[in-house]
């Protein structure tokens, strides 16, 4: 969640942003995905050697498994690369493969440097700054029927430029690491909203805002908090507001009732924060502000419901209040360092919005009605690629939109 990140919604509308407190971004699109499969070698890859590299690689977390939108399990994890070379070094490809050796997907060109990203700013580049880091976001979507392995290896490959130090390096290829893969089950809730045209302007699998938030907890981690939160705005039509959107209540999904997407018990709630303007939010005074009003639920162990930007004295719930199912917790708003009246929802494995782990998670049922090219959205225009799909125990994909209930 930032102030200074842009929202994904004005990129789609006018150019200008909707989220912010963990919503915002200038992202590809669904229409150009941060990585693509390749057809299975039946060769195996080399045994890493030792010798000097410029680069050191690390995985961030385990690689964590979604059933999406789009009919395929998406793998999901980072890698963190580090240029310990002094000079600038630009990575060219970057290979997964299986527990077989066989390669599973290859990410390079337009797609590399989309998901080669700089921490926190998130400018996105394949070059890496001398004696500078840079995280890789890996996007392994599955077709369904394929067993999800129960790790990865990676393939970096990189080239120098010429300096007289690059004689010092053996080797222009990484061979590693090693990704185990959470093979759990994605988590299963009802919608947190209801009705027609909820787009998802900030979602997995392909960068942005959310998918790009990296934070470190304590100097000994980088958290994945919001790897699979969703941003939610109204869309009609081509649009998610009428007029100029100058004011939220020209907003289509300003004030709609938000809901329990699972019985749980409130172990967190905020309120009193004041609505932003749109399309000028300011940063707030406070750590607790990014998420402007807000609630937790604990809906089962290690598993808690993040709401964000609810409407000023909307909340219906209190700390220690149980809820079910389908309960209206509140108004969807625009609380906090937002753009825009949205919705922040997402869950985590330990109540805390900043470094909690993001879990995935699939809605019961849905019904897709289209999908938004943020690329090729121009004004206050969204293009829409309308279709007709009933959806069950799948994840939102970024730039979808769903009818719920």
């Amino acid at each position: 969640m930032r102030s200074r990140r842009r929202s994904v919604i004005v990129a789609a509308v006018a150019a200008a942003t909707l989220a912010a407190a963990g919503c915002t971004a200038v992202p590809a699109g669904p229409s150009s995905p941060a990585s693509s499969p390749t057809k299975a070698s039946d060769s195996r890859e080399p045994t890493p050697t030792n010798g000097v590299s410029a680069l050191l690689v690390q995985p961030v977390q385990r690689a964590q498994v979604v059933p999406a939108s789009d009919g395929r399990n998406h793998l999901e994890y980072d890698l963190l690369v580090v240029n310990a070379f002094g000079e600038p070094v630009t990575l060219t490809d970057v290979v997964v493969l299986g527990t077989d050796g066989k390669r599973l997907l290859t990410v390079t060109g337009r797609s590399l440097a989309s998901a080669t990203q700089s921490l926190y700013t998130h400018v996105a580049s394949p070059v890496v700054a001398a004696s500078a880091a840079v995280v890789v976001e890996v996007d392994l979507p599955l077709s369904s029927g394929v067993p999800v392995p129960a790790r990865v290896s990676n393939r970096i490959d990189y080239k120098l430029p010429a300096s007289p130090d690059a004689v010092i390096v053996d080797d222009t290829s990484v061979q590693g690491p090693t990704v185990d893969v959470d093979r759990t089950h994605a988590v299963r809730i009802e919608s947190p909203l209801a009705g027609k045209g909820w787009l998802a302007t900030s979602a997995c699998c392909s960068p942005n805002v959310h998918r790009d938030l990296l934070l470190s907890e304590s100097g000994l981690r980088l958290a994945t908090s919001e790897t699979f939160a969703v941003d939610w705005a109204l869309a009609k039509g081509d649009r998610i507001y009428e007029g100029n959107g100058s004011t939220n209540e020209q907003f289509y999904g300003f004030g709609a009732p938000v809901l329990a997407v699972a019985d749980g018990t409130v172990v967190a709630a905020q309120d009193g924060i004041a609505e932003s303007v749109p399309f000028s939010s300011s940063a707030p005074e406070t750590k607790e502000g990014f998420g402007g009003n807000s609630i937790m639920l604990k809906i089962d162990d290690g598993v808690y419901a993040f709401y964000g930007h609810l409407q000023t004295g909307s909340l219906t719930v209190r700390v220690g209040e149980k809820v079910k199912a389908g309960q209206v917790l509140g108004k969807l708003g625009n609380t906090g360092p937002s753009q825009g009246p949205h919705l922040h929802f997402g869950l985590l494995e330990s109540p805390d919005a900043f470094t909690g782990t993001s879990l995935p998670f699939v809605l019961t049922k849905a019904t897709l009605t289209g999908t938004v090219d943020f690329a090729s959205s121009t004004g206050d225009t969204l293009a829409v690629s309308p279709e007709s799909r009933s959806l069950k125990n799948v994840y939102p994909l970024y730039g979808t939109i769903m009818d719920f209930g």
